[in-house]
């Protein structure tokens, strides 16, 4: 549930080798089209053989395509299983590796999906067509083989109490801690039991919910067969992300136990492969937005793994004997990947220049399958053999290397006591001793996520554009450790404000930049910032608000994040208290007639997560203070829109905008 990549590795150990005798070409928007992503690596039992999902934009269809493809180990050959189809997604393996499983809709298997819903199918790996495994009425939001082979667990959402009367229009509905663009109370997910020789048969039931969506939760099988560990919400709202609970049901006797006590947070909870302990992260003195540990529970008692990291663990996989647990965090401009035995130190795997892309699974002898990245790669396939070295698989992206790949760096400064740092990305054709203008683009969030040098597409245009690209990590980001992320609390923006300008400062000092050209941008928590600093300082020159918190009050009404807004304030609700003067003095809106900047909004119309509304209200904010402003929406449901076509018009809106005012 808890939440989604450096120059290409010379390395004598890959099974392909690309030649490029041509003058590399500039990195366009033609090139977004092309870049090939990899996700969910499922590593065989036996670590020969890795499923790994590939996705694709189609520009025609105006649709990112995925299959799933099979990977040799021992060779890096590669084959496609769902060729043809569009939507492929979620392999596992069966626990003897004779299978693998899959999730699409059935219309999926040779037309593109429409309103079908998400079924899980098998392939024989001795051959033939996949069959279908489930046939849930509301789709399959996530499963697990049990462990003798002969049955799964999922996850799927109830049919509404009174659907009947939904059908007939009787479809009026009590509002709760929903977001504001909801046409229906939400309904809880439960846990499902398909035997392959049987019906399905319901385990968990209630007003709790494993959430849906993107807070779907993961779920995972006891090495018996016995029990069924996952992540719970109190009731249907996946506001409520911040009383998560990590849980386990007895499949048989269909009683729930938690792990976290008197209710406290827990999430991600992982049975060990061969023993009874359960795996979870739990939130760090409290702050389950800032930053969340990893913890073991072995009967009564519970192990804090690897205090020492003090970064917010991001993914976690159990060792193939359960002594240890794989560890994936942000930390400083990369990803690190640890090693965490129970009872002993850390250790933290030196990938180089490889990004790590917290998606990973683990085989029996130990071997890793993960997702990484580099300054100039999007995404790879990798293999870490029990004691040796990383070995990438795959090559997707060659073609990059007949592209201008611009630089990116750590650059770092101090502020206030803090050790900070961002990505720099240099112009691609950067040439020593000129200066060139400046672009921020800040990330979202605003925590428990962070920039990286890992390769950006978006940057690469930019810097193509011959712009330095800064992706300052503010307080908040979750980069530096716990004390790092906890100064944003009750400092939501102004604090963060100056850390990113004294990085901007810090940059301004080298002399590479031009002072006079120097843009701000950003997207959700990055539009945040941008709307606060072009409220606080007359140094912008140009500024792109992408879905941003510009109305902390209407972001606490109307999101569909509803604890979230209070986790930053110190626990602060606008109509309580002196919570609502606090709200509106932490709002970028309210600083609007200071802006001096020529300012693009843009938002989805649909977005749940950052009500549009703010941005209609900055919009009119700016405009009739006499500011130079535009706002442009897009025609999608969502946070940010989830077709390529859109994608790249935002992104070039977005540069055109800084072309205008900084070239």
């Amino acid at each position: 549930m808890r939440a989604l990549v450096a120059t290409f590795l010379a390395l004598a150990v890959l099974p392909f080798s690309f030649a490029n005798a041509s003058t590399p070409q500039p990195f366009t928007f033609d090139d977004f089209a092309k870049i090939v992503r990899l996700s969910d690596p499922q590593i065989s039992p036996d670590g020969r053989r890795i499923a790994v999902v590939v996705s694709r934009p189609d520009m025609t269809g105006d649709m990112t395509k995925s299959e799933i493809d099979l990977v040799d180990v021992a060779t890096g050959d590669s084959r496609p299983l769902t060729q043809g189809r569009d939507h492929a997604a979620m392999p596992r393996w069966s626990p003897d590796g004779t299978e693998l499983a899959f999730v699409t809709a059935p219309a999926c298997l040779s037309t593109p999906c429409k309103a079908a819903q998400a079924q899980v199918f098998i392939f024989s790996m001795s051959g033939g067509d996949p069959r279908q495994a489930t046939t849930a009425p509301n789709g399959v939001a996530n499963y697990a083989w049990r462990p003798d082979g002969r049955a799964l667990a999922y996850v799927t959402s109830d049919d509404a109490a009174n659907k009947a009367e939904i059908d007939k229009h009787r479809d009026l509905f009590v509002v709760g801690d929903q977001d504001f663009l909801s046409q229906a109370a939400p309904v809880p997910s439960h846990v499902w039991l398909q035997p392959f020789d049987g019906n399905a048969s319901r385990i968990t039931s209630g007003a709790e919910s494993l959430g849906g969506g993107a807070f779907a939760s993961d779920i995972s099988w006891s090495a018996d067969g016995t029990r069924i560990a996952f992540s719970r919400l109190p009731d249907t709202y996946n506001g409520h992300i911040g009383h998560t609970n990590a849980c386990i049901v007895e499949v048989a006797s269909k009683s729930v136990s938690c792990l976290a006590e008197n209710g406290a947070y827990g999430q991600d909870a992982e049975f060990a492969p061969t023993g009874d302990a359960v795996a979870y992260v739990d939130a760090h003195d409290g702050y389950w937005s800032i930053q969340v540990d990893a913890l073991v529970r072995d009967g009564s008692q519970t192990l804090h793994v690897a205090p020492e990291i003090d970064r917010d663990i991001s993914w976690q996989a159990w060792a193939h004997d359960d002594t240890g647990l794989w560890l994936g965090a942000n930390d400083r401009t990369t990803v690190g990947l640890w090693y965490a035995p129970l009872h002993g130190t850390p250790r933290r795997i030196d990938l180089g220049d490889i990004v790590f892309g917290r998606q990973g699974s683990v085989a029996k002898d130990g071997t890793l399958a993960f997702i990484g990245a580099t300054p100039a790669d999007p995404s790879e396939l990798y293999y870490l053999a029990p004691g040796g070295g990383e070995r990438r698989l795959t090559d997707r992206n060659a073609w990059l290397a007949d592209r201008t790949i611009a630089r990116s760096r750590e650059f770092t400064w101090t502020n206030e006591g803090f050790n900070e740092d961002g990505a720099l990305t240099y112009p691609a054709n950067y040439v020593a001793g000129k200066t060139y203008p400046l672009v921020l683009v800040i990330h979202g969030g605003p925590t428990e996520t962070a920039s990286s040098i890992a390769f950006s597409a978006f940057v690469q245009v930019l810097a193509a554009h011959g712009y330095f690209v800064l992706q300052p990590n503010y307080r908040g980001s979750d980069n530096l450790g716990f004390a790092y992320g906890k100064a944003l609390v009750g400092d939501v923006d102004a604090g963060p404000g100056r850390d990113i300008v004294a990085g901007t400062r810090a940059l301004e000092a080298t002399g590479m930049i031009d002072g006079t050209r120097i843009g701000v941008s950003g997207w959700s928590g990055g539009g945040l910032l941008t709307s606060w600093l072009i409220g606080h300082y007359t140094i912008w020159k140009a500024a792109v608000s992408g879905a941003a918190v510009n109305d902390f009050i209407e972001e606490y009404d109307l999101s569909d994040v509803f604890d979230y807004m209070p986790s930053l304030m110190g626990g602060l609700s606008p109509w309580r208290g002196d919570g609502h003067a606090r709200y509106v003095a932490a709002s970028p809106i309210t600083y609007a007639a200071h802006v001096t900047a020529p300012t693009l909004i843009l938002s989805d119309t649909g977005d749940y997560r950052v009500p549009t509304v703010q941005a209609y209200a900055f919009y009119h904010a700016l405009k009739e203070s006499g500011k130079t402003v535009q706002f442009v929406a897009i025609p999608a449901y969502g946070h940010f829109p989830s077709d390529p076509v859109r994608q790249i018009e935002v992104y070039k809106r977005w540069t055109a905008w800084m072309d205008q005012y900084l070239h």
